[in-house]
């Protein structure tokens, strides 16, 4: 299988609207294919965002959707990242969180995600990737659920 790491197009609009809405966190978050379309489709407008589609062949395995400034308007931020459930543990997401970092080091010493309290298979991706957790923001996107602020550094390791 060889997966293909490209910017976001037109053609990836519809895909990724749909994968971000049927993903495991659609019902806490209340995602809808209808709003994801336009969060996107104005990602895919603005400079300070960007989104990487992960492709094999002519179908979307996945997308991570990335602010340059969105931590403290100083460091790149991981706004989402998610792999269709049929290319899970195929290495989609390492590819996905690699670009990131890749396309954004320049920007920053530090890279930057929230990440659902409940959510312990992300938080175990992330920490893989040599990513601490640095703090936890209650109800913040909504109410009983805390966020993880997870940071990489380079050269630094969590303790």
């Amino acid at each position: 299988m060889k997966v293909e790491i490209r910017p976001f197009t037109e053609d990836a609009l519809q895909p990724c609207a749909r994968l971000a809405a049927s993903s495991a966190l659609k019902d806490v978050y209340g995602f809808t294919e209808d709003s994801w379309f336009e969060k996107l489709r104005n990602a895919g407008k603005d400079p300070l965002n960007t989104v990487f589609v992960a492709w094999v062949g002519n179908e979307v395995a996945g997308f991570a959707w990335v602010h340059l400034k969105g931590a403290f308007l100083v460091a790149p931020y991981l706004r989402f990242i998610a792999v269709d459930p049929q290319f899970q543990g195929m290495g989609v997401g390492n590819l996905l969180l690699h670009e990131f970092e890749e396309t954004t080091k320049h920007l920053g010493k530090s890279f930057f995600l929230l990440v659902s309290d409940f959510n312990q298979t992300a938080q175990l991706f992330y920490e893989k990737h040599g990513y601490c957790k640095v703090g936890e923001l209650p109800d913040f996107a909504v109410a009983g659920v805390a966020e993880v602020l997870m940071c990489k550094q380079n050269k630094v390791e969590c303790e």
